[in-house]
């Protein structure tokens, strides 16, 4: 019995006569033409890009509960957090989705290979690339390009409305009250890329300098009339009200010019995110910028 327990969890899974040859960074190999049973193992970066592509999802790992801005079919199970090979398996998957840490547990990529052909994401990358890759891998390059032009077309829209405010200093954070820091949600090339600091680079706008603000772009709740004291809007992401209480009983906080004229929108999920993330993001920064013109 334990022999065939082993044989079942290293079985091809949901095998296709019709497959396509890719290479991808975790080398060249074959996936299926038509997926029809796809697992992804993180609900941002992994699920976003499958749901764009229209790939029929029926197993997810990392949030519960998805994003409402992501417009998936409900069908997908969750199949637990951290993900294991047995949780995968039994999702009978042709074809699985993981962002790129191998040796991570909520990212197991290195253990799923065997299971089924795996598309790695990879995390550093902006969200346009990621999806890029995956429509080029599964043939659907035609998907991602459309919508890619069409979050370009919303972009421009927002660039227009707002125009006359762009050049407005603006700051992306995320508070931590148990050790009283704020972190920067920044963009590409900064100490801490995230969905929210990507979105404001595409707009073009202004935000706090990186320098002094160390690895993880993280400052004491002292410190923050030093770094968002010319800041003329913030834009907090926030897990739980727990965190907004903590942070708005900072007497440093309510000094805050920005804070004091209540330029400050809260809003979640900003830290990682793919490419409805950043469309959803593209609208919350609207918002930040509306607060000028109000």
């Amino acid at each position: 019995m334990a022999g065939l327990g082993a044989l079942a969890l290293t079985r091809p899974a949901f095998a296709q006569s019709s497959v396509r040859s890719i290479t991808t960074p975790l080398g060249t190999y074959d996936i299926p033409t038509d997926p029809q049973r796809v697992v992804v193992i993180d609900t941002r970066l992994d699920l976003e890009p499958a749901v764009a592509l229209g790939l029929p999802v029926v197993g997810y790992s990392y949030f519960e509960t998805i994003e409402p801005w992501v417009p998936h079919d409900g069908k997908a199970v969750f199949i637990g957090r951290p993900p294991t090979r047995e949780a995968v398996l039994a999702a009978d998957p042709d074809l699985i989705i993981c962002t790129n840490l191998p040796g991570t547990e909520m990212w197991p990529i290195d253990k799923l290979t065997d299971i089924a052909p795996v598309l790695p994401v990879q995390f550093e990358s902006d969200w346009k690339s990621i999806l890029t890759d995956m429509g080029e891998w599964l043939g659907r390059r035609d998907r991602a390009d459309a919508f890619i032009a069409d979050y370009e077309l919303e972009l421009a829209a927002v660039k227009a409305r707002r125009a006359s405010v762009l050049g407005k200093k603006v700051a992306a954070i995320w508070s931590s009250p148990d050790v009283g820091e704020i972190n920067f949600l920044l963009g590409l090339n900064s100490p801490q890329v995230t969905a929210i600091g990507q979105v404001l680079d595409d707009l073009g706008g202004v935000t706090v300098s990186t320098e002094g603000l160390g690895e993880y772009a993280n400052i004491s709740y002292e410190l923050m009339g030093d770094v968002l004291g010319d800041v003329d809007a913030i834009i907090v992401d926030s897990f739980d009200a727990e965190e907004i209480e903590g942070l708005e009983k900072s007497p440093v906080w309510q000094r805050l010019p920005a804070v004091k004229a209540g330029r400050v929108v809260l809003t979640s999920g900003a830290y990682y995110g793919g490419c409805y993330t950043a469309r959803h993001l593209l609208g919350e920064w609207d918002k930040v910028f509306a607060l000028f013109e109000a």
